[in-house]
């Protein structure tokens, strides 16, 4: 039971671990009989996914007249489930109608009812499919694997009790020893798995491949095992073992494309699936949920009812067609469908659930809260349905009521290993402090609090006065920001959104980010990233939680530039080669550059793009346009019915236009920009990536400006990194003109030349700390505090942890008089834990001295004494607090 503190190490099912398995020995691979070759080679071709071939040599064997009973049985199975395997499920009823008719209690007959439960239950006919299986429990006893597809259509139509006395029975036969084959040991691991006994079910299922390596079945049913537990390194590894031996398998493809993969390999296995069987309800309902992923609800509406078409009780196939109900704001349709679930499964948690992650996915956090509460209502001892409203609790920031669900989910199933981490990110919780200003309340870890918390907190007030009164938002209460110093802290607390590598993420009114300090030490704007997530809490708050992705994510783009034009994201080169091979996606299909990227940096390329689209809108038709867009959005109305009303155009239309507007912006520049490397395809950091290539302007210069360097011709050598510049100012990227020339200005001593050439680095660069502290320092040398003090402070938008840049901030502001915000500063040097903490404090409590805040100077100056008692300075200084006082 999970009481508080997530535990150190938490349980993980492994397919290197080994389950003890009471009374158990593992037996050869054998057979008590030898099997006729004809079923031999029909065996081994349903194993391999030939069924065509395998229905062949199946049918023969079974003609023979000499077939032993069980291996005329063992025919028959195998027969059938070829039908099944291929998806030709109708065709498969017919044919073991036909056996049962020629013959419905002899040797073939229990595996025929048997094998038509299964191919029944297919397509959905569960009364029917339930009689079949019991009809064949009465025909064969002791037939394990008719049990336990009974069990899996009791326990998935309601009927729980039945269920569990089932797969109680198998699991006692299995610890009593009585199982043998491979196939045997692959129902116990089933049964054990519905029981929650997961170290058994995970044994089991090891023997059976130790038995058995062949046995894809076994194999599907052990990854789901993994998937279930959120091992989905062994799940894929497993699943993709069981593929190698049958590529055709639809259900193994499906369970690879669930099992933690990317967007766009999950919808390449789906079509791979439908490929091998166009009536997969997996894979149809996989395309669905990726559909209305994209925003295109028309076509994830006819994928899951193309789905129900095969199999109209799938609780899957409705789940996604609620889904897409919901998204569109059919309550009645979605009642309906909620209804029509219930029907198949009363007390079942699935279909909300499922329902849940599609909202979530865009962007509807409030709904999926509500669909998980009704999950949780049917089912309040679900581990799933309890996990996933947890977790929708965690976006909202009710960390509270979060943490009590979480608790029951992992008391319930301790192998949830994101549950696990989710319960210790809330114990870590008690190292972190709440920091709060008239618009937010700031929640980071305490080493950070003073270091760059107040920085936080003043760059957001700013972006609120800026973005609140254009956009018509403002939540009744705090925006909550939470910034995490921690990597994996932070990807535990994002877990389940589209892609990783994120630098932040906006769930509302609920904001999450790095600090600088989880990013080890790579290039990282903080500040940027703030402003860009805090815009998505406008495009969300003004839309209802309904804004697409891509609209949301160019126009928090679009917000980074607009306020600050050093934080553009300059990717025209980028862009231009994209136009230039018809790469770039047209307005319908923009969120799939997110979630299926089609070649590498295609989603920060994306980004760009999205913000292009919207400054386009935005100098067109100004931004009262696009608040127009988010209200219609909020009003119900599609994202291309939403910007044709705002803009007046139809939606195909201002797609032209814009595809025009960024070719004419391309050509602008584009014959000084031929000739470049593949700048898709180069790696990025590579210095000499631009550098390198032949018969361009840019890259000439810059190429032959670093020869010259290094040959020490300066003065050649200055005159081509100008022309680089003037070829493409905006390039800052690896060997770029201005770190170059500054580099020759230090040299030369020549500062007038150093502090302009480092102003126009910083006009067109986000990052740039260092160049910033050394601009700084020069303004410093002309008297130019103020000038010096913004530079600092820009500074520390990407590096706040440089103790001699907050210091001699500290020291400017309080110069400037500004001796409220020179306190903050000395707070953040005594934060960063300098070597000499007497020197700090005394520091501290003079700008507390200044500030008028004597009782707070008193005390630091006190701390300082008792570090060192004979430090002069902090006795006057003592000497003239106490003297003030009085």
């Amino acid at each position: 039971m999970h009481t508080g503190t997530a535990p150190n190490l938490i349980p993980k099912l492994s397919r290197l671990l080994l389950a003890v398995v009471v009374g158990l020995q593992t037996v050869a691979v054998g057979c008590a009989q030898d099997r006729p070759a004809g079923l031999v080679i029909g065996l081994d071709a349903l194993t391999e996914g030939r069924y065509a071939e395998a229905r062949g040599a199946l049918r023969d064997a079974m003609a023979e007249q000499d077939l032993e009973p069980e291996a005329f049985g063992e025919t028959v199975a195998a027969y059938l489930e070829t039908f099944r395997a291929a998806g030709e499920y109708s065709a498969g009823i017919t044919e073991a109608d036909q056996l049962l008719a020629a013959d419905s209690t002899g040797p073939g007959a229990a595996n025929a009812r048997y094998q038509r439960g299964r191919l029944l239950a297919s397509v959905g006919r569960n009364a029917e499919a339930e009689a079949e299986f019991r009809a064949a429990g009465r025909l064969q006893r002791n037939f394990w694997l008719n049990a336990i597809e009974l069990s899996y259509l009791l326990e998935n139509t309601g009927q729980l009790r039945e269920a569990r006395q089932i797969n109680r029975s198998i699991f006692g036969a299995f610890k009593q020893g009585y199982f043998v084959s491979a196939s045997e040991h692959m129902v116990a691991a089933r049964a054990a798995t519905m029981l929650g006994e997961f170290h058994d079910a995970n044994g089991a299922h090891r023997i059976a491949s130790e038995i058995d390596p062949r046995n894809t079945d076994n194999l599907y049913w052990w990854a789901e095992l993994f998937r279930s537990k959120y091992n989905d390194a062994d799940a894929r590894a497993t699943y993709s073992e069981a593929i190698k031996i049958n590529e055709s398998a639809d259900w193994l493809l499906v369970g690879l494309a669930r099992a933690g993969v990317g967007f766009a390999q999950r919808e390449a296995l789906a079509r791979e699936a439908l490929a091998a069987n166009p009536n997969s309800v997996g894979a149809l309902s996989l395309v669905s949920s990726l559909s209305l992923l994209d925003g295109d609800g028309q076509a994830a509406e006819d994928l899951a009812r193309k789905a129900l078409d095969v199999n109209p009780n799938s609780v899957d196939a409705l789940a996604q067609l609620a889904a897409v109900q919901y998204v569109a704001g059919d309550t009645a349709a979605y009642r309906a469908t909620a209804d029509q679930a219930s029907s198949v499964n009363p007390s079942g948690s699935a279909f909300y659930v499922t329902v849940a992650e599609n909202l979530a996915l865009r962007f509807r956090y409030p709904d999926a809260i509500a669909v998980n509460r009704e999950a949780v209502r049917r089912t309040p001892r679900d581990p799933r349905a309890l996990a996933a409203l947890g977790t929708s609790l965690m976006r909202a920031g009710a960390f509270d009521e979060a943490r009590r669900y979480l608790e029951a989910a992992f008391e319930r199933d301790e192998f949830n290993v994101f549950v696990g981490n989710t319960l210790r990110l809330l114990d870590e919780y008690a190292d972190f402090r709440t920091l709060e200003s008239e618009h937010f309340r700031l929640l980071l870890h305490r080493d950070e609090a003073e270091v760059v918390g107040p920085l936080m907190l003043e760059q957001a007030e700013a972006a609120f006065a800026d973005m609140s009164p254009r956009y018509g938002y403002a939540p009744e209460g705090k925006i909550l920001i939470e910034a995490y110093n921690d990597r994996d802290d932070f990807a535990v607390r994002i877990a389940g959104l589209p892609h990783l590598g994120l630098l932040g993420v906006a769930f509302g009114d609920v904001v999450a980010l790095n600090t600088p300090r989880a990013l080890g030490g790579q290039p990282y704007n903080w500040a940027r990233t703030l402003r860009h997530e805090l815009a998505h809490t406008m495009a969300i708050g003004v839309s209802g939680f309904r804004v697409p992705r891509w609209f949301t994510e160019g126009l928090s783009v679009y917000e980074e530039k607009r306020v600050r034009p050093d934080w553009a994201r300059e990717m025209d080169l980028e862009l231009f080669a994209a136009m230039e091979r018809d790469k770039l996606h047209s307005l319908s299909a923009m969120d799939r550059g997110f979630t299926r990227p089609e070649f590498p940096g295609q989603v920060l390329l994306s980004y760009y793009h999205a913000s292009k689209i919207v400054e386009h809108i935005v100098n067109e038709y100004g931004f009262d346009a696009i608040v127009g867009v988010l209200e219609r959005l909020r009003g119900g109305s599609g994202i291309a019915a939403a910007i044709s009303d705002a803009t007046g155009r139809e939606f195909e239309a201002l797609d032209d236009e814009i595809a025009t507007a960024l070719e004419a912006y391309r050509s602008g520049v584009s014959k000084e920009l031929e000739g470049l490397p593949d700048v898709l395809a180069v790696d990025n950091t590579d210095a000499s990536a631009m550098s390198g290539a032949e018969a361009n302007k840019l890259s000439t210069a810059l190429r032959r400006g670093h020869e010259l360097l290094s040959e020490g011709e300066q003065a050649d050598a200055m005159r081509q990194f100008r022309n680089a510049l003037a070829v493409y100012p905006d390039y800052v990227g690896p060997g770029n003109a201005y770190q170059a020339l500054a580099r020759i200005y230090r040299d030369q001593n020549d500062e007038e030349e150093l502090a302009d050439v480092l102003e126009s680095y910083l006009e067109v660069s986000d990052y740039g700390a260092a160049e910033a502290r050394e601009l700084a320092g020069l303004y410093v040398s002309r008297g130019q505090l103020g000038r010096a003090s913004g530079l600092l402070k820009r500074s520390l938008e990407v590096d706040p942890y440089d103790r001699e840049a907050r210091a001699d901030l500290a020291t400017y502001l309080a110069a400037l008089g500004q001796t409220e915000l020179a306190v903050t500063e000395r707070r953040a040097v005594l934060a960063l834990q300098p070597v000499d903490r007497a020197e700090a404090l005394y520091q501290l409590a003079s700008a507390l001295h200044l500030n008028k805040e004597s009782v707070q100077a008193k005390r630091a100056t006190l701390e300082a004494l008792e570090i060192a008692p004979g430090y002069r300075e902090a006795q006057r200084l003592l000497l003239s607090i106490v003297e003030g006082g009085r």
